[in-house]
C-alpha cells in the first residue's frame, strides 16, 4: 500500500475514480470520488492501517473493515449513513458511501462556539432516534462525538462511522481478534468509565457518550479537557460533569441534573435509551421551573420492555455482555494526541440554514387507536450497582494503562466537513379543530391494535419513490425560482427567507390557508405522485399544519390533507367538494409538534400512505378524488417554516 495518501488520487477502484482527500483517521482515509454509472459524487473510505499489508495487523484491520460494511448494511434508518458498496482491489479495501456536503456538528460547533438549546434539541432528537434504532438491532456505536454526527445536504443529521461498533449478538470469542490490534474502542474524551476500565460494555456506554456530546454542544467545550490518557481516564471514572448552568447561565439548572444522570459513573443510573434522555430535555425546556427529574426504575419488567431482547441465533433471550478482551501482546510505547475540537478536512461547501428532520416521541393522546412510535430502545436487564473504592480505581487504572501501553491507535473521525448550517428558524402556530368523522375510509395502521397500550412496529427507514419530478427550496409563487407555478390559497402570507419560506395564516376566523404547486415548468403533473415537504413550527405557538394532496381545481372545495396537531397527534382528512366540510379518515399519535419534520404522502390510485421522517404512519384506501395538485397547509394564526418541497413519481 502506498505510504502517501495523495498517491491514491486518480486511482480507479471499480466504478469510482478518486479525486481528492477529504479526511484521514487512524483506520484509513476518505476521498471524494466520481462514480461513473450512475454519474454522481460519492465518498470512498479506504482502509489504511499502519504497517505492511502482509502483516497480522493488516489482516485484523481488514476483518474489522469487512465487519463495518456488514454492520452499516444492516442499519436502515433515515439518520444513519448507508453504504453503496464494499469492495477489495489488490491490496485495497474500500467502502462507498454518500458524499455529505453539509459538514458535521463538530464543524458547526467550531464556527458557532456553542449551539442554541433549540438547535441541540432538534439535532439531539435525530441522533437519539438513530442510536436507539441501532441498539434495537443489537449494535453499539462506541464512538459518539460531534464529528460523527454529519449533516446531509438537505440538513438532515446522519450518524456515521460504525467502524468500531460491537454487535451484541456476536458469538463469544469472535470479538477479541478484532480488538487485539491495540486500537482503543472509542475516543478518550467521550468514553464511558466502563470502557476506560476495560469492563463489560452495554448500550449504556453509548448513552454516556451521548450525554458528553450534548454537554459539549451546549457548553462549547469538552467536560474533561485532559491532555493525557491517564488524566482523561481518571476524570471519566471519578469526576462529575462541570456545571453547565455556570458556563451558560441562560440554560436552566435542571439540565445539569439531566446530563449528570446521562453521564452517571454507575451505568445503571443512566437513562435506558437516548430518546428517554431527549424527552426529559424537552420537558425541561418547556417547564424548567416545575420539571422533576424522573428516577430510573430499579428493575425492568416485561411490560415496559419496548423492543425484542437481543439474542444469539439460539433461544437465549439476552446474551451476557462481552468482557473486554485481554491483550496478549507485550506492551509497546503508544503515542496519543487529544481529540481536536475544530479541525476539518472537508471543503467549505456552504449551505444556508439546514433543514432538520426530528424523530418524534410518543404522544399521550389516548383517544386515537393507532399511535406511531419511533424506533424503540431494546430491552436490557438491570445491572447490579458496583461500588469502587479509590484505591481499587487507582489500581485498575494502572493495570489498564499498562495494557493500553501497547500499540494503541485511536480511531479518529474520517468524515469531518465544513458547513455553515445555522440554527433552525423559529416560527409560530395556533389551533384548529376539525369536524367529527362522518365517512370512514379503510385504514391500515403500522401495526395491529391490541387491548394492551398500543405501540407500532417501526416503519420503513425511508419513503419509497420513483424519479424526482420537481424540487423547490422556496415555496409559493414569490419564492420558487425553479420554474414551478404556485397558487397561493385563501389569503396566505408567504415570505422568502434565503433557502426557506415562512408561511403564515393571518385569517381572523378558523380556516385553512396554504399554497399549491399547480404546474411544473408550465406543465400539469401526474395524478399519482409522492409529495414530501420539510416543515417546522415554533415553540411559542401551536396549530395544525401539514400537506395538501389531490386538490380539486378552480372554486371546488375538495382536497385531502395530512395534518400535524398541537397535541402531538396526526390525522388525514378528506374535504367535501361542495361544502369543504372535513371528514377524518385516519390518525394516531406522533410526538412533539414543534420539532422539525419531513412529512410525505404517497398518492397512488385509491391508496394513500403516510410517512413522518421516513417512518410509515399508516395507509388508507379512499375513492373520493382521483387526481389533483399538492401543497402545504396552515391553520389560523399559524406560521411555519418550509425548507423543501419535492414531488416524485410513484
Amino acid at each position: 500500500m502506498a505510504e502517501k495518501t495523495d498517491h491514491f488520487i486518480g486511482t480507479k477502484l471499480g466504478n469510482y475514480t478518486l479525486e481528492r482527500l477529504l479526511g484521514r483517521g487512524g483506520m484509513g482515509a476518505v476521498y471524494l470520488a466520481q462514480q461513473q454509472l450512475p454519474a454522481r459524487k460519492v465518498a470512498v473510505k479506504i482502509l489504511q492501517p499502519p504497517g505492511s499489508t502482509d502483516s497480522e495487523h493488516y489482516i485484523q484491520f481488514l476483518q474489522r473493515f469487512r465487519r463495518e460494511a456488514n454492520i452499516i448494511a444492516r442499519l436502515e434508518h433515515v439518520n444513519i449513513t448507508p453504504i453503496y458498496e464494499y469492495g477489495e482491489q489488490e491490496h485495497f479495501a474500500y467502502l462507498v458511501m454518500p458524499y455529505f456536503s453539509g459538514g458535521s456538528l463538530r464543524d458547526l460547533l467550531a464556527r458557532e462556539g456553542h449551539l442554541s438549546l433549540n438547535t441541540v434539541l432538534t439535532y439531539g432528537n435525530q441522533a437519539a432516534s438513530a442510536l436507539d434504532y441501532a441498539h434495537a438491532q443489537g449494535i453499539l456505536h462506541r464512538d459518539l462525538k460531534p464529528s460523527n454526527l454529519l449533516l446531509h445536504a438537505d440538513g438532515r443529521l446522519v450518524l456515521a462511522d460504525f467502524g468500531i461498533a460491537r454487535i451484541l449478538q456476536d458469538q463469544p470469542g469472535t470479538m477479541p481478534a478484532l480488538t487485539t490490534t491495540g486500537m482503543l474502542p472509542g475516543t478518550p474524551e467521550y468514553m464511558a468509565p466502563e470502557m476506560m476500565l476495560g469492563e463489560e460494555v452495554s448500550h449504556l456506554a453509548d448513552i454516556y457518550e451521548f450525554g458528553i456530546v450534548l454537554f459539549q454542544l451546549l457548553s462549547g467545550r469538552l467536560p474533561y479537557p485532559g491532555t493525557t490518557l491517564y488524566a482523561l481516564a481518571m476524570s471519566h471514572v471519578q469526576q462529575p460533569l462541570p456545571s453547565l448552568h455556570q458556563l451558560r447561565p441562560e440554560i436552566p439548572q435542571v439540565y445539569d441534573e439531566i446530563l449528570q444522570k446521562a453521564c452517571a459513573k454507575q451505568r445503571e443510573v443512566r437513562y435506558q435509551s437516548a430518546q428517554a434522555l431527549m424527552r426529559e430535555l424537552h420537558q425541561a425546556a418547556i417547564s424548567p421551573g416545575t420539571f422533576k427529574l424522573v428516577e430510573p426504575p430499579t428493575e425492568i419488567s416485561a411490560h415496559n420492555a419496548e423492543a425484542p431482547a437481543f439474542s444469539n441465533a439460539s433461544a437465549q433471550p439476552v446474551p451476557p455482555p462481552f468482557a473486554a478482551p485481554e491483550v496478549q501482546q507485550p506492551p509497546v510505547q503508544a503515542q496519543w494526541q487529544p481529540q481536536p475540537e475544530s479541525a476539518s478536512h472537508w471543503p467549505n461547501n456552504r449551505q444556508d440554514t439546514p433543514a432538520i428532520y426530528a424523530p418524534y416521541a410518543v404522544g399521550n393522546r389516548q383517544t386515537q387507536p393507532h399511535p406511531y412510535t419511533p424506533h424503540p430502545p431494546a430491552y436490557y436487564p438491570p445491572q447490579a450497582t458496583r461500588r469502587r473504592s479509590s484505591w481499587t480505581i487507582a489500581l485498575t487504572m494502572v493495570i489498564i494503562l499498562l495494557l493500553l501501553g501497547g500499540s494503541v491507535v485511536f480511531a479518529q473521525q474520517l468524515l469531518t466537513r465544513n458547513s455553515t448550517a445555522s440554527s433552525p428558524t423559529a416560527t409560530s402556530v395556533s389551533g384548529y379543530t376539525t369536524a367529527t368523522t362522518s365517512r370512514e375510509a379503510q385504514y391500515t395502521p403500522s401495526t395491529t391494535s391490541t387491548s394492551a397500550p398500543a405501540t407500532t412496529t417501526p416503519g420503513t427507514s425511508q419513503v419509497p419513490h420513483g424519479a424526482r419530478l420537481y424540487r423547490a427550496t422556496g415555496v409559493g409563487q414569490s419564492c420558487d425560482h425553479n420554474g414551478g407555478a404556485w397558487s397561493d390559497y385563501n389569503g396566505v402570507g408567504i415570505t422568502c427567507s434565503g433557502n426557506q419560506t415562512v408561511i403564515r395564516n393571518t385569517a381572523s376566523t378558523a380556516q385553512l390557508q396554504g399554497t399549491f404547486l399547480s404546474k411544473i415548468q408550465g406543465q400539469a403533473y401526474t395524478s399519482n405522485y409522492v409529495v414530501e415537504a420539510q416543515l417546522q413550527q415554533a415553540n411559542t405557538s401551536s396549530s395544525d399544519f401539514g400537506l395538501y394532496f389531490r386538490n380539486q381545481p378552480g372554486q371546488q372545495q375538495g382536497v385531502y390533507t395530512l395534518l400535524v396537531h398541537p397535541d402531538g397527534t396526526w390525522n388525514t382528512y378528506v374535504y367535501d367538494n361542495n361544502t369543504g366540510a372535513p371528514t377524518r379518515l385516519a390518525g394516531g399519535n406522533l410526538g412533539d409538534a414543534h420539532a422539525a419534520i419531513l412529512l410525505a404522502v404517497i398518492a397512488n390510485g385509491q391508496s394513500f400512505t403516510f410517512y413522518a421522517n421516513g417512518h410509515k404512519l399508516g395507509e388508507i384506501t379512499n375513492t373520493t378524488y382521483a387526481q389533483g395538485t399538492a401543497g402545504i397547509a396552515v391553520d389560523k394564526g399559524a406560521s411555519i417554516t418550509a425548507q423543501s418541497f419535492t414531488l416524485y413519481q410513484v
